[in-house]
């Protein structure tokens, strides 16, 4: 509609003003004088006195008023075809504006009515930051109005609330996005809260009315059920007596209406809800109880009011561990349930009573019978990846059930159950949740949680997320606390002084454990600040590298640094040694279930998300193994035995390799640079079949280390005999290697192929040996310092190349 109008003294904004005047005190009051009236004019009659009537009489004023605003006032009626702003607005609203209303007016006027609080608790918009963008112009009023009348209408709202007044005069602000921005919001978001405070104040309106249900001849109908009380839950009278409210999510109507007509056929009345666990079969079993409890829906009269008793599986097993014990109660059970008539029986995570092995349960005999005849009815949930091994092993009960499969809730889904949830988990815990936490509730429960799907999993972390509230208040710090509570990993992107100059400095700290390869640390660093800084595509993992150079030029030590540095402890890397997976069964390994083997890259990274994954000397995996690792490096997941998205995208994965060291070597010593031929080194690899394109383009950056010189080598022989004295510390005992000694040896463990592994083992001999021959002599005392010159370094290498001439021959 085009120039909206806003009738100041039309029938609905008159009777607004009057409702507004109206509080629950003065309504108080005016029950209690209507009631004292009542009770003065019929005493008065009691005892003869005409006038009683005329106190009878004025007791009707009252009560009128009251009637009246209880009536048509509290409940204004919107107009059938409204054409102006009057005919639509609420109440609340309506009734508090001026003549000639400014949308700062409203923005104020909002902030004090329940949509405005409503936003103010749930997504942090107060009343000063309405006002501040609210314009204070009244030819303004027309763009809000008009705004207004068309979120209404998208959003299906049944009046122009206060809800959606304030999505309109924040949209209209020319700068919102920044500022919702600080807030974690969009417009997207606002008109999500208008979806919601609408589905709000639908729920209060649905649990005024009352529901038929059956009442005392409805528990007259069927029989005496003992066990079925001891073992199970009455689904319909838990929904029926109204101690609960229902929440439904709207994917699972059509699982629904599967039930209600299977249950409605003249075939077999059984159902299995087939979903993996979290996915909402309990509640679709709920809402089904509801469904056929309620008078007024639509359902055959042989399914009205049935009562649905959920039985619990590891109640049962417990209840009966003898052999035999537990075939003889389900058929109490049963006999119960046949005897009652109106009985459907849910069995509960059934797949826990068609298990084969020593120590399992199987009652297949019992129940197929049962199933086949349909003699009773009855549903079963079964968790899917259990459902299909049932199915191969035992096809006669599959054959015998109408399967029904339950899909894994969306996004909006999730946050829609969540925001029914939450009304019951706040009363539970007295706090409130904001939106934002919601939103953050699902983005964790789907990065980080396993073993569950949604909506079960992110309403868990919800739950979890309470006690970590601030002042009552769950927000999105809270379900980062949930998180890193459990897990032991840092969730939040906000970013300390102290560790703002840690990334910006990251290359002097990895410095301190490695030497040069500057090129390489550089790549690295600057992955690791895009992580931090939030500019990094958040579908990969951190990091992606391949690599390449001799072995001991420390591509296994930067990995380390790595661990130690962004993730702040060196165990924080997961290696895989890849000469152990160069066969096509390896694959199997790979990605196996954690219960059958816990070493397997998926279960150890579901363990330790925030890892460095080395996968070490790469081109020694089979290629159905580096095919597997694509997902992995280029969406972020790679799918484990049992189809579970394992999430690598807060993982840094570092593929290194031998391949191609001598043609390294080459390049260097012609003293060619080496971003000079990166590029052909890469091509003379894939021509050579080593690595195929596809795998090599997956990576971030495909870094080259030079072998090391002499130079270098000393500075390691510093870091290691660092390394030697950090050991000794307890002792109180340090070791010095003069620089003679320490020249002397580089030249005997310089090996250009090699790198510094040798100088690893010869710092053992030399100075690790020495040390400890003479602390276990007693030479040793603490605060003493080892002293070792060329000399002794000397003696101890030309007797060891002695033994070894001695031991050749």
């Amino acid at each position: 509609m085009s120039d909206l109008k806003f009738n100041y003294h039309s029938v609905r904004a008159e009777k607004s003003r009057i409702s507004i005047r109206f509080n629950k005190i003065q309504l108080v009051l005016l029950g209690v004088w209507a009631f004292l009236l009542l009770i003065i004019g019929v005493a008065l009659i009691f005892i003869g006195m005409d006038i009683g009537w005329v106190f009878i009489g004025f007791f009707a004023i009252p009560t009128m008023i009251c009637e009246w605003y209880n009536g048509e006032l509290h409940h204004l009626v919107i107009a059938k075809n409204p054409q102006t702003v009057d005919d639509i607005l609420s109440a609340d609203i309506l009734g508090r504006l001026s003549m000639m209303p400014t949308p700062r007016e409203v923005a104020s006027i909002i902030s004090n009515v329940s949509g405005g609080q409503f936003f103010a608790a749930r997504f942090g918009i107060s009343s000063s930051f309405l006002r501040d963008l609210a314009s204070d112009d009244r030819e303004d009023m027309q763009a809000v109005w008009q705004e207004a009348w068309n979120i209404r209408n998208q959003t299906s709202a049944k009046n122009m609330s206060a809800a959606v007044l304030l999505t309109s005069i924040i949209k209209l602000s020319p700068n919102h996005e920044a500022l919702l921005g600080r807030l974690q919001l969009d417009i997207d978001d606002l008109m999500r809260g208008v979806a919601w405070f609408n589905h709000l104040q639908a729920l209060i309106d649905q649990s005024k009315k009352p529901r038929k249900t059956g009442g005392v001849a409805r528990d007259w109908s069927f029989g005496w059920t003992p066990l079925l009380n001891r073992f199970g839950q009455n689904f319909s009278s838990q929904v029926g007596g109204g101690g609960s409210l229902l929440f439904q999510l709207a994917a699972h109507d059509e699982s629904l209406e599967q039930m209600v007509k299977i249950f409605s056929s003249k075939g077999r009345q059984n159902a299995a809800l087939i979903g993996a666990s979290g996915v909402g079969k309990t509640e679709i079993v709920r809402a089904f109880a509801s469904k056929i409890i309620d008078a007024s829906e639509n359902v055959i009269n042989g399914l009205k009011f049935r009562q649905v008793f959920v039985l619990d599986s590891s109640a049962l097993i417990a209840a009966a561990p003898g052999r035999g014990e537990l075939e003889l109660l389900i058929n109490q059970i049963l006999g119960e349930a046949y005897a009652a008539k109106n009985v459907i029986i849910c069995l509960d995570n059934a797949q826990l009573f068609f298990e084969n092995g020593i120590g399992s349960v199987d009652i297949t005999n019992i129940l197929l019978p049962v199933l086949e005849n349909g003699n009773i009815r009855m549903i079963l949930t079964m968790d899917e990846q259990r459902y299909l091994k049932i199915s191969k092993n035992n096809p006669e009960l599959v054959n015998a059930l109408n399967q029904i499969m339950v899909a894994t809730a969306t996004r909006d889904e999730t946050i829609a159950i969540m925001q029914d949830r939450l009304i019951q988990i706040e009363f539970e815990n007295d706090v409130t949740f904001m939106y934002q936490a919601l939103v953050e509730a699902y983005r964790l429960s789907e990065r980080y949680v396993y073993g569950t799907t949604m909506p079960g999993k992110a309403v868990t972390l919800l739950e979890s997320s309470t006690h970590y509230s601030e002042n009552g208040l769950v927000t999105t710090k809270s379900v980062e606390q949930a998180i890193e509570k459990t897990l032991g990993v840092e969730i939040s992107v906000a970013i300390s002084e102290n560790e703002r100059s840690k990334l910006l400095d990251l290359e002097t700290l990895i410095h301190k454990r490695m030497v040069n390869q500057k090129h390489a640390v550089s790549v690295v660093c600057d992955a690791i600040r895009r992580s931090k800084a939030g500019v990094r595509n958040q579908n990969r993992p951190v990091g992606t590298f391949l690599f390449f150079g001799p072995t001991g030029v420390g591509k296994t030590e930067l990995a380390k640094a790595l661990a130690s540095v962004y993730f702040g402890d060196e165990n924080r890397m997961i290696r895989l040694d890849m000469n152990e997976y160069t066969s096509n069964d390896d694959v199997t390994r790979l990605i196996a279930d954690g219960a059958d083997d816990a070493n397997s890259l998926t279960a150890r990274i579901m363990k330790k998300p925030f890892s460095v994954v080395l996968l070490d000397e790469i081109e020694k995996a089979h290629p159905n193994v580096l095919l597997t690792l694509l997902q992995a490096l280029d969406e972020g997941i790679l799918r484990d035995a049992k189809n579970r998205e394992i999430s690598f995208r807060d993982a840094i994965i570092i593929a290194t390799s031998n391949a191609g060291a001598d043609r390294i070597r080459e390049f260097i010593d012609r003293g060619i640079d080496m971003e000079q031929f990166e590029d052909k080194f890469v091509d003379e690899l894939i021509n050579s079949n080593q690595f195929h394109p596809e795998f090599l383009n997956r990576f971030d950056e495909i870094v080259m280390f030079k072998p090391l010189n002499k130079g270098e080598l000393l500075q390691i022989v510093d870091l290691m005999i660092a390394d030697v004295n950090k050991t000794l510390e307890l002792q109180k005992v340090r070791v010095e290697v003069s620089l003679d000694a320490k020249k002397y040896l580089v030249e005997q463990a310089h090996d250009p192929k090699l790198g510094a592994r040798p100088m690893r083992r010869i710092i053992q001999r030399v100075v690790e040996n020495t040390v400890a021959n003479q602390m276990l002599s007693g030479k040793v005392e603490p605060g003493d310092v080892i002293k070792i010159e060329i000399d002794k370094v000397r003696k101890i290498i030309e007797s060891k190349a002695d033994a070894d001439k001695i031991a050749q021959g």
